[in-house]
C-alpha cells in the first residue's frame, strides 16, 4: 500500500486534508474516503503543506462517479 495525502478544495470539506492507504493502481474512489464520491474530482495539481505533498481533489457538484457507464450495475 502507498500513503496518499489528499487536500479537498471546495464544498463542505474545503481546506481539509486526509491521508489514505491505497493499493498501487487502485481506484481511490473504491476506498470510500469520499462521501458521496461523485462530488470530488482528482486534479493534476498538488499542494505542499509543511513537508507533505497533497493531491488536490476539487468539489464538483455536477459530477458523476467514474465507472463503466450508464446502464450498468445492479438491476440493469
Amino acid at each position: 500500500m502507498a500513503m496518499t495525502h489528499i487536500y479537498f478544495e471546495g464544498g463542505a470539506r474545503n481546506g481539509t486534508t486526509a491521508s489514505w492507504n491505497v493499493e498501487p493502481g487502485a481506484d481511490i474512489y473504491d476506498d470510500n474516503i469520499f462521501r458521496p464520491p461523485e462530488l470530488y474530482r482528482r486534479t493534476n495539481r498538488t499542494k505542499v503543506i509543511g513537508r507533505v505533498e497533497y493531491v488536490i481533489f476539487r468539489y464538483d457538484p455536477m459530477g458523476t462517479r467514474p465507472g463503466p457507464g450508464p446502464g450498468s450495475g445492479p438491476g440493469r
